[in-house]
């Protein structure tokens, strides 16, 4: 995944024409966080896709008992894809881990964005997938995962 500073260069929206990406562009911020600052807090109505340009975030949600750590977004990766694509508020917390350049882009304008190119759809998709497969991967290593009856075993009761 190769990192830019200048957002039309993410590989997001590689191969992407200046004038599909540039009415979206128009719209975003660029944002600095110092190591610590708060992105957004789990709960937060999701109001567009960060694309982190330099430095990490860490991601954490609330737990029964305590703080979970979900993982680090480094440059050249995306942040709060999720709360995009389906509406509900952010599912975890970001917080600046070190120095950190952003470029924010609003959920409306994105999502005309994903409906005028296929390209950017499968990409966003691509990486949602990885995400769960990552997290499917993280939770099945986890003391205690629960087992799964096979299908000729009765499941208990």
């Amino acid at each position: 995944m190769e990192t830019s500073t200048q957002p039309e260069h993410h590989w997001l929206f590689a191969g992407i024409s200046e004038d599909i990406l540039q009415p979206l562009l128009a719209v975003g911020r660029a944002e600095r966080f110092l190591p610590g600052d708060v992105i957004f807090d789990e709960g937060d109505e999701s109001d567009g896709l960060y694309l982190v340009l330099a430095g990490a975030v860490r991601v954490t949600a609330r737990g029964a008992n305590d703080e979970t750590f979900l993982g680090v977004v480094r440059a050249g990766e995306t942040l709060g894809e999720m709360g995009l694509l389906d509406g509900e508020p952010r599912s975890g917390s970001a917080r600046a881990l070190t120095m950190c350049a952003t470029y924010f882009l609003p959920m409306e304008p994105f999502l005309d964005l994903l409906e005028g190119s296929t390209q950017v759809c499968m990409r966003l998709l691509a990486l949602v997938v990885q995400r769960l497969r990552s997290m499917n991967s993280r939770l099945s290593e986890l003391p205690g995962a629960i087992s799964v009856s096979q299908p000729d075993e009765p499941a208990p009761l």
